[in-house]
């Protein structure tokens, strides 16, 4: 066969098809695989398969396969990123982005690992759990959100810290007779080998008392423990607001009750009673709209309460005294500064709110 087959451009165009025909028909004629090895290089030169490649297809042919084409190869096909997919993903995820790859790759009849890699490598994706929030809010209450701030920041705008100065505002909480440390407060320095340290899960104490704290850009000016077993109505919170809060408005903020207090809290229940809103319109101090369910928009939930409490992780009180004393120290050790801070970062908060509507 060597003799009578001369190497020529024409010859060393064949496919791997080819070859493998060749191989096939030698195998039939009796010639095991160093022969036709040897004629396909006679031919083929250096485009000439190798000798295993030559001993693989005489194996499988003597074997009895027939159809010497490539089989559908496993894994990703070369074009399982291309548009066409990435658009097939998009369209799939449009209607739900909880889906799950399985989900995809049935819907759309391409493989998981293919739809994996669509989404992580061409969209950038990533799997992200839900997040605890108070309220899932309403487009209406979302409306109300941008409506507050806007009203705020033209306040803000005209009178500048003036403003912020006469703004007195307050919640309640509750302060337990023992408060985990949290995570931030517990790391150790350790060698690289040693093992993490154990900390065992505990739950806050059972004794317990709620404080209603009110402050302003200062400091705190009246923090009033509030018995246990006292029911907290529209009358009890009426009557801390006369007998207690502007007394110590009137001791600790001289002048403030002239300037005209800017009074701000949530929108519990016993806020919005009409008995409350009577005292504040009677004192004459102006009542800041508060949206609902907006407690990144509260002082309290995201500066003082947290704070606070961050003084009186992992320790235990015995009595309700001692929680009221150890909450008065917490509040004494608050950096002074930090109701200034607190203020500013209301009004960037605020304002994030008003650009994003």
């Amino acid at each position: 066969m060597a003799g009578i087959i001369e190497s020529s451009p024409a010859h060393q165009k064949f496919s791997r098809y080819d070859t493998r025909v060749i191989i096939k028909f030698s195998v039939i004629l009796g010639k095991d695989a160093s022969c036709i090895h040897i004629h396909l290089v006679t031919v083929l030169g250096e485009n000439a398969p190798s000798i295993q490649t030559v001993r693989k297809w005489v194996k499988a042919v003597s074997e009895g396969r027939d159809d010497i084409k490539d089989e559908p190869r496993p894994g990703r096909p070369v074009t399982a990123c291309g548009d066409a997919n990435i658009s097939k993903v998009l369209v799939s995820l449009s209607d739900d982005r909880r889906k799950t790859c399985e989900e995809i790759s049935t819907e759309i009849s391409m493989s998981r690992t293919s739809v994996l890699r669509v989404l992580t490598n061409k969209l950038n994706n990533k799997k992200k759990f839900s997040k605890w929030v108070p309220h899932l809010l309403t487009d209406e209450q979302k409306e109300s959100r941008v409506n507050f701030s806007r009203n705020f920041l033209r306040r803000f705008q005209t009178e500048q810290n003036g403003f912020l100065g006469r703004i007195i505002t307050d919640d309640e909480t509750w302060v337990y007779s023992w408060n985990p440390e949290t995570k931030r407060q517990s790391p150790e320095w350790r060698d690289f080998d040693e093992p993490l340290p154990e900390k065992v899960r505990r739950k806050q104490g059972a004794l317990k008392v709620m404080h209603m704290i009110f402050f302003d850009m200062n400091g705190v000016i009246l923090r009033w423990p509030i018995p246990l077993g006292t029911t907290i109505n529209a009358q009890y919170y009426k009557k801390v607001l006369q007998d207690k809060l502007r007394p110590a408005i009137r001791k600790k903020r001289p002048g403030l009750l002239e300037s005209g207090i800017l009074f701000h809290h949530d929108n519990a229940p016993v806020h919005k009673a009409r008995a409350v809103t009577d005292v504040l319109a009677g004192c004459k101090w102006e009542l800041l709209e508060h949206p609902r369910y907006s407690p990144d928009l509260a002082l309290c939930d995201f500066h003082l309460f947290p704070k606070m409490k961050e003084h009186l992780c992992g320790q235990r009180f015995e009595t309700e005294e001692d929680i009221i004393q150890a909450t008065k120290v917490a509040i004494k050790n608050l950096d002074k500064c930090s109701y200034v801070t607190a203020f500013k970062d209301w009004l960037q908060r605020i304002e994030k709110c008003a650009n994003n509507g």
